[in-house]
């Protein structure tokens, strides 16, 4: 149920991590719950399965055109408050 879907994310997040501990690069994509039937299907899953996300692994390329890409960030004090 919904409670368990926060679980995979923090299980997701503590893999990545470790990975980057270990010098690895890795990119969560969630988007493969978009698709359950086509999914299941291709992997020829039981009905009670379903594949919430999956997890690209390997070393970044720095170089790569794709890795210069930069989106521009909004200052932390404009979406956060701190209260003392």
């Amino acid at each position: 149920g919904p409670p368990q879907w926060s679980d995979l994310g923090m299980i997701l997040q503590t893999i990545m991590l470790l990975l980057r501990a270990e010098g690895l690069d890795s990119c969560a994509q969630e988007s493969w719950s978009v698709y359950p039937k086509t999914i299941s299907e291709f992997l020829d899953l039981p009905e009670h399965r379903k594949v919430f996300a999956g997890m690209a692994i390997g070393y970044a390329n720095p170089d790569s055109p794709v890795n210069q890409l930069t989106s521009p960030r909004a200052p932390l004090e404009e979406n956060v408050e701190f209260i003392s």
